[in-house]
């Protein structure tokens, strides 16, 4: 996708590993060859936008939205000659309706001609709902990837703990296969909320001199979990 220059869009629930990923993807990139820019679409107004993307790449942000768009396009083909490194754009929280409109304004002159850049939309799942609508159809049709990434699997949920724990060199406590077996479950094997419930079973493991985790120990942090946030009195 990236040797390409395709529109490409990645989705996932809250905590579901879309940040690793595009950590993994800017590190894997030649600084000699790309230039990664990565904007946060989250409550960012038009000229907040367009002034992260022409900060990116060294260029003074004007002050009016069509001056603003008009200075990105003529930057985005500048660096399209031979010679100069290719921009790389990832646009997480892209599931702003508002933000998806600036989009295909910014995007327009690059929709009848050949992609100058690869582009990377990221979001939730409200996102590909989105993209699906009549007014983004130009946009869609421009997609060459799309990935949705869900959460692991049971066994992928077990070995993604097991490998945590081998790597911290912890070798107690053990965790049971049911306790395994009820992490997944109150996760949906979303690593980030994975992370979240070992790291408290471990604590309390830690206090109270666990040598084995079986499942009413997670029932009972789970429990406690949930009373911190107010969910339960």
């Amino acid at each position: 996708m990236i040797k390409h220059r395709t529109l490409g869009v990645l989705t996932g629930e809250v905590g579901g590993g879309k940040s690793t990923l595009i950590r993994r993807l800017f590190a894997s990139l030649d600084p000699m060859t790309y230039l990664p820019i990565y904007l946060c679409c989250a409550n960012l107004k038009p000229r907040e936008f367009y002034a992260g993307l022409l900060e990116a790449v060294g260029v003074e942000p004007v002050y009016t939205v069509a001056k603003a768009r008009k200075l990105w396009q003529e930057v985005v083909r500048s660096r399209s000659a031979p010679g100069e490194k290719t921009l790389v754009v990832i646009i997480d929280e892209a599931q702003s309706e508002a933000m998806l409109l600036e989009l295909r304004f910014a995007l327009n002159y690059n929709m009848d001609s050949a992609a100058l850049f690869p582009l990377i939309l990221v979001g939730q799942s409200e996102l590909r709902k989105l993209l699906r609508l009549k007014k983004y159809e130009a946009t869609l049709q421009r997609v060459g990837m799309q990935y949705h990434l869900g959460g692991m699997s049971r066994d992928e949920t077990s070995s993604y703990i097991r490998h945590h724990m081998t790597v911290s060199q912890t070798e107690k406590p053990v965790f049971a296969e049911s306790a395994l077996g009820r992490i997944f479950a109150a996760s949906q094997g979303l690593p980030r909320v994975v992370n979240q419930i070992c790291t408290q079973i471990l604590l309390d493991a830690a206090a109270r001199n666990l040598e084995v985790i079986e499942e009413s120990d997670v029932v009972r942090v789970l429990a406690d979990m949930d009373r911190q946030r107010g969910l339960t009195n």
